[in-house]
Parts: structure tokens; C-alpha cells; sequence
């Protein structure tokens, strides 16, 4: 083999897919039945859910996704369903409304704030260079010529170590603009106080530059058609396998050694798993250098997910749209204290979707879909057993029947995923939903890099930059492929 890719996540296979069109002989090695990591779909009773990718960014004319589809020839094999207005957010005392068009949100909300319209306007001119510099930042940049840096990187450089919150205090006054404003870091389940403005401008822009979109039918359909499109390139996917070892000869990579004994040999290996099980596990803590052990093991994973999937009777009318997100208070740093503390709040904030509204082919006629959702600490519960599970249930139920009336007399179905179902499905320590925290510390050029202290072992996936969500995820696994043919193109492997 040239390549072997660890992991059929969507940064796994977007990798293989462009090295196996360059040619090479590549191999995905994938534990589960099937391919796609979190995003991906099931079935119970008649209704689709969705795991945990409910929504994508970047999937319009133009969108990393749809450039990605449009290389591969698969534009005419998926449809996506534009969500307009993108979603609501509840308050206490106010309702909301997004827009996925950054001009119209921008207006929509200097109209309700006209003393701060400057100061909107200049937040997301900054968040919009931010990500246009990193959508264009190339895999081949030199980290230590600094001047090639400070001009083709200048605002990544400047906010590198700045946190969201801190780029508000400069440009706005309101608090509650400010909460707005930084709604969306609840997405990668953080406060704005921690949150990094690199790691905010990857979550706003990908869905204001190329709209939010809900895949037609099921979100797996995405990763399944790369899946095709990587064996019709002659790539390999081997399912229900385990790595359990990177084999090493001396100071490299030579192949890995699955569950079940049998041993498979490669030019390069890439990993788009968990980094600590990557290092720590796969690899050996002795084959990495001590610096790089240290800096592994200060790095923070994210927070995780309780997520309540409920098959209904009757449609939706009481929802004006299909994503929605409900706050019991105006300051968003609140729930965190309590969270940190590996508990959760009895007012916790919570995401109600309703997939069916947007595409009724998730349920019967006549029925519908809701995904209910709160962050979740992994040490909330130690073993989350039906009694945990129960009572988070139905604390959801009931806080959505204001949304809802008689919600819990409509439920038809019911599954949960809890942090130790993302963990034991996506093999993510503590069950973290986007990879390491977007902190600034682990953000941008802080994240862990493609390349590793093993000359030919890379990493791809959301534990590397950009970070986490979809489009994140295709732009390091195209990133990680870009990288790995130059190396090629230059004969080094």
C-alpha cells in the first residue's frame, strides 16, 4: 500500500479520495460497520435520524463542500436543502431570528441595535479575513519564516491568542449584542470568554459564506457517496477492523496490525482518530519525543452531548423553522461554571430540531422528527444507565413542551445517545464532539499540525486545523492530501 488511512470519518475519506484520484494505492481501515464517523444516520420504527450532524455549512456554489463534490463528479448524486431563516434562538424576553445571508443578519440586527451597528459591521469584517485566510492558507507554509507569515497570514497572526470575547469588549457595548453575537460558540461548546476568534470565525463564516444546507433524505448520504467515489478510484475499505498497533521499524511508520492479528504494510499512514489513542495507544508513548508527549497530554478535549431523538405524532406547525435553540438566561457563560463542575444545570440551554420540517421523508404521513440536545460533561454520570438517561429525557420533554404543547403525549419513539455513545462510536476520548477545545491555545496554528514528530504519520480530521464541523473537517482532509502528494510528487516516499 502507498497510503493507509486510520479511521472512515468524513476528513478520512475526503483524504483518500484525492490521493486514490492522484493514483495512489490507498487503504481505509474503519472499526465500525460502517463509514462516516458522527456523520452518519439510523433508523427505528419507520423514522431517520440523524446521529449528530443535523446541518452543514459550505454546501452552496462556491462552499469547500460543494467544490469537493464538484471535483469528485458527485454535484449530480446529492441534493441540499437551503435552510432560510437558518435558525431561532429563545430568550428569556426576546426572540431571534438568523439568517444564513451575513448582510441580511447584519442589518436584522442593527435594526434592533442601531447604536452598535459599526461595531457589528467590524466583527464580522474581521471574522470574515480570518477565515479567508485560513480557507486559503496552503499545507506548504513555513511556520518559522516569519515574515512569510505576517504577509500571507496577517489576521490569523494578530487574534491567534485572542478569545471571541475579547474581540466583543473592543467592539461592542450592549451585553446583550454581545450574547447574540456569540451565540453560535455554544456549537462548539464553549463561552465566549474561552472560545478563540479563529475558532468562531470557522463557525460563523462556513455558514454565512455558503449558507446552511440539510442534506436530502439522510446526512450520511454525504460520507457514502465518498465512499463510492473512493473505491470507484480503486481504493479499499476494510469494515469491522480495529487497529490495534502502528507497526514502526526503527524511527518510521512501516504498517499497522489489526484486533484480529493480521498485519498490513504501507508506504505513509495517516490517522484521523483520536489523538490521544493515536499517540498514546496505536503508536507507544516511547516512540514520541518528550516535548511532544507534553503538549498532547495539556491539550483539552471538548465537551459532549445528551441527545434525546424523539419520533412524534402529528406534524410541526408550532415551529416556524427547523432549527431552534432555547436560552434560560441572557449570559451564556453561566451554564459552563456548573458544566465544568461535571454537572448540568437544572436550566440547562438546549437545541430542538425538527429534521421532518425541512424533509418529511425523516418520518411517516403524518408524523414527524425532533432531535432534543444539551452539553453534556462524560463524568456527569459514570456509568449513564436508564436512570440518568430517563431523567434527562423527560427534563427535555417538558422544557420543549413550551414549544410544544403536549409533546409527551405525542411520542410515538424515543433513543438517546449519550458522551459514552459518541465515545464508544466515534472512539473520541470522553466522548468530545469537535476534537480539542477551541481555545485559543488549541486553535489555528496552535492545533496540532498534519505532519508528526514520525516522519510518515499524518494526522487529518478534527484534531487537527482547523478543527471541528464538517466543512472543518474536508478542509484537513484535503489539507492532509495535499501535503502527502507533494511529498509524493518530490519522491520522498
Amino acid at each position: 500500500m502507498d497510503v493507509i488511512i486510520i479511521g472512515a470519518g468524513v476528513a478520512g475519506l475526503t483524504c483518500g479520495c484525492l490521493l486514490a484520484q492522484k493514483g495512489l494505492n490507498v487503504l481505509i481501515v474503519e472499526k465500525n460497520e460502517k463509514i462516516g464517523g458522527c456523520c452518519t444516520s439510523f433508523e427505528k420504527e419507520g423514522f431517520s435520524f440523524d446521529l449528530s450532524v443535523q446541518s452543514l455549512g459550505e454546501c452552496q456554489e462556491g462552499g469547500r463542500i460543494w467544490n469537493l463534490l464538484k471535483q469528485l463528479d458527485l454535484l449530480d448524486q446529492i441534493h441540499f436543502i437551503s435552510l432560510e431563516p437558518a435558525r431561532e434562538y429563545h430568550f428569556p424576553n426576546q426572540k431571534v431570528v438568523q439568517s444564513s445571508r451575513i448582510e441580511t443578519h447584519i442589518e436584522y440586527l442593527s435594526s434592533l441595535f442601531p447604536g452598535e451597528r459599526r461595531g457589528i459591521e467590524q466583527v464580522y469584517k474581521i471574522l470574515r479575513k480570518i477565515f479567508n485566510e485560513f480557507s486559503q492558507m496552503p499545507s506548504s507554509l513555513n511556520w518559522f519564516d516569519l515574515s512569510s507569515l505576517n504577509s500571507q497570514i496577517p489576521f490569523l497572526l494578530r487574534y491567534k491568542d485572542q478569545t471571541f470575547g475579547q474581540l466583543l469588549n473592543e467592539y461592542i457595548a450592549n451585553p446583550f449584542v454581545k450574547t447574540i453575537l456569540s451565540v453560535r460558540s455554544s456549537y462548539a461548546l464553549l463561552p465566549p470568554e474561552e472560545i478563540s476568534v479563529v475558532g468562531m470565525a470557522g463557525i460563523e463564516m462556513s455558514y454565512f459564506d455558503h449558507g446552511v444546507s440539510c442534506v436530502k433524505g439522510r446526512v450520511e448520504r454525504f460520507p457514502l457517496l465518498l465512499g463510492e467515489a473512493f473505491e470507484k478510484r480503486k481504493g479499499k475499505i476494510l469494515l469491522g477492523h480495529e487497529v490495534e498497533k502502528i507497526l514502526m521499524e526503527e524511527k518510521r511508520a512501516i504498517g499497522i496490525r489489526l484486533k484480529d492479528k493480521a498485519e498490513v504494510t504501507g508506504k505513509l499512514i495517516i490517522s484521523n482518530v483520536d489523538a490521544q489513542k493515536t499517540f498514546n495507544s496505536l503508536l507507544g508513548k516511547d516512540r514520541i519525543p518528550n516535548s511532544f508527549r507534553s503538549k498532547l497530554n495539556g491539550m483539552r478535549p471538548s465537551l459532549s452531548y445528551f441527545i434525546l431523538y424523539l419520533g412524534i405524532d402529528g406534524d410541526l406547525e408550532e415551529l416556524p423553522v427547523s432549527n431552534n435553540e432555547v436560552f434560560f438566561d441572557n449570559q451564556l457563560s453561566k451554564e459552563y461554571q456548573i458544566l465544568y463542575e461535571n454537572q448540568i444545570p437544572e436550566k440547562a440551554p438546549f437545541y430542538l430540531l425538527a429534521p421532518s420540517r425541512v424533509d418529511p421523508s425523516h418520518a411517516p404521513p403524518g408524523k414527524s422528527t425532533l432531535c432534543l440536545s444539551m452539553k453534556a460533561p462524560y463524568h456527569f454520570s459514570k456509568g449513564w444507565g436508564s436512570k440518568i438517561i430517563d431523567e434527562l429525557s423527560e427534563s427535555l420533554v417538558s422544557r420543549a413542551s413550551v414549544l410544544i404543547p403536549d409533546l409527551k403525549k405525542r411520542i410515538l419513539v424515543r433513543t438517546e445517545a449519550t458522551p459514552k455513545t459518541i465515545e464508544r462510536w466515534t472512539g473520541n476520548q470522553l466522548g468530545a464532539a469537535y476534537g480539542w477545545a477551541q481555545i485559543p491555545s488549541q486553535s489555528g496554528i496552535h492545533r496540532l499540525q498534519r505532519t508528526t514528530p514520525i516522519p510518515n504519520l499524518f494526522l487529518t480530521g478534527h484534531w487537527t486545523s482547523p478543527g471541528g464541523g464538517i466543512a472543518a473537517v474536508v478542509a484537513s482532509g484535503e489539507l492532509t492530501a495535499e501535503a502527502i502528494w507533494n511529498r509524493f510528487e518530490r519522491g520522498e516516499f
